[in-house]
């Protein structure tokens, strides 16, 4: 099957998919958007909005996502922009494979985040899903009134003040402000705490997340294919984020050890994402790579601070390099001259040392037996 068809056959004429457009800072917009035509690698797509939001850009050239399936069998693509048409339509070629979306989820890390976990007897598919979107929209909406409520002060201390016509008294003998110390230009006015407060009192759970789901250490026995409704506080930048999700038990082992440990009947419980927001997963999807970064930028900066000098030393001044240079010079120079001479002490004493008594002897007789023989002792012949 060639490229073409594979194409065609995973994206057909009036599917919906999810368009993925990056926008400035390295963030990802969603927007849903259904096919209108395809011909080989072009397709034509006609988006779910008139005007998109803004910082939102459809240029000619910008790579985009093209994401289809389900939670289950999902698949994307990548596609660059060609034209822009009008009204909502935009020509796309697609380019590479089409991949499977849950390779994201061999991308995992362990964690301890606060998480609160549903022991729910509601177990349709369909009431948990439209409890799960009431939930998540009602979070979106209390999210906006807080920060709403927390714009309110900010804006109150951007407004003029009223003008009034000042005393003299007020001004010293330049016409300036007297000095009293209590900032004049800074109103004495409460900045309510707009925050929100519901997870201080939740205790982090060491889970083991990826963009397909969790793995936890849980005390309460859950049944294989159980729906557990489940809220994620996410640290993730540059504000945390509460992801609300619904999942279905992959499986739930007893862990013996922890059991040990705790004196408690303890779990191995996994769970798999069954409804969630697409832009939530990206976000725990991002949240990973962050944090996996960090990870790796920390153990580059120990690796250079344990290669590196003694950062408590300062470093040296030229001068004091210079003294060091010659310093180091001198003692060179002084060790190869005691070395040579040494060299020539040694050479002149196994030339010219005196002789024992033993050599003299032996010198004394070898040259009377010269003698006798008729040869000069000198000479030795």
């Amino acid at each position: 099957m060639s490229d073409f068809d594979q194409y065609l056959e995973h994206f057909p004429v009036g599917l919906k998919v999810n368009v993925g457009i990056p926008v400035p800072g390295g963030d990802i917009f969603h927007d849903w958007a259904i096919i209108h035509a395809i011909d080989e690698d072009l397709v034509s797509l006609q988006l779910s909005r008139d005007t998109l939001p803004a910082g939102v850009k459809l240029k000619v050239g910008t790579i985009l996502d093209i994401r289809a399936g389900n939670e289950i069998e999902g698949y994307s693509c990548r596609a660059i922009i060609v034209t822009e048409g009008y009204r909502r339509e935009v020509l796309l070629r697609l380019i590479g494979e089409i991949v499977s979306s849950e390779l994201r989820e061999f991308y995992r890390i362990d964690a301890f985040l606060p998480i609160k976990y549903f022991i729910s007897t509601e177990q349709s598919e369909v009431r948990l899903k439209v409890a799960w979107k009431e939930k998540r929209e009602a979070r979106l909406a209390a999210d906006q009134e807080r920060k709403q409520q927390a714009k309110k002060p900010w804006e109150r201390l951007r407004q003029a003040p009223e003008t009034e016509e000042l005393p003299s008294e007020e001004f010293g003998e330049e016409g300036l402000w007297d000095d009293t110390g209590e900032g004049l230009d800074q109103p004495d006015q409460v900045i309510d705490d707009t925050s929100d407060h519901t997870w201080d009192d939740v205790i982090p759970l060491a889970a083991n997340i990826s963009g397909g789901g969790v793995r936890m250490l849980l005390h309460h026995k859950f049944e294989n294919d159980t729906l557990v409704p489940l809220e994620i506080y996410l640290p993730s930048e540059p504000e945390p984020q509460i992801i609300d999700a619904v999942c279905v038990v992959a499986f739930a082992n007893e862990n013996y050890a922890a059991t040990k440990q705790f004196s408690r009947t303890s779990y191995n419980t996994g769970l798999k994402f069954k409804f969630i927001e697409e832009r939530d997963r990206d976000a725990i999807v991002s949240y990973i790579s962050n944090v996996q970064l960090k990870r790796i930028r920390l153990m580059r900066e120990q690796y250079l601070f344990r290669s590196s000098p003694n950062p408590d030393i300062p470093e040296a001044t030229p001068e004091q390099r210079l003294k060091l240079l010659v310093k180091t010079g001198l003692i060179i120079t002084v060790v190869v001259l005691a070395l040579i001479s040494l060299a020539i002490y040694f050479k002149n004493y196994a030339e010219n040392r005196p002789k024992n008594e033993i050599e003299l002897i032996f010198e004394k007789g070898f040259s009377e037996y010269l003698k006798k023989i008729g040869r000069d002792p000198v000479q030795g012949r």
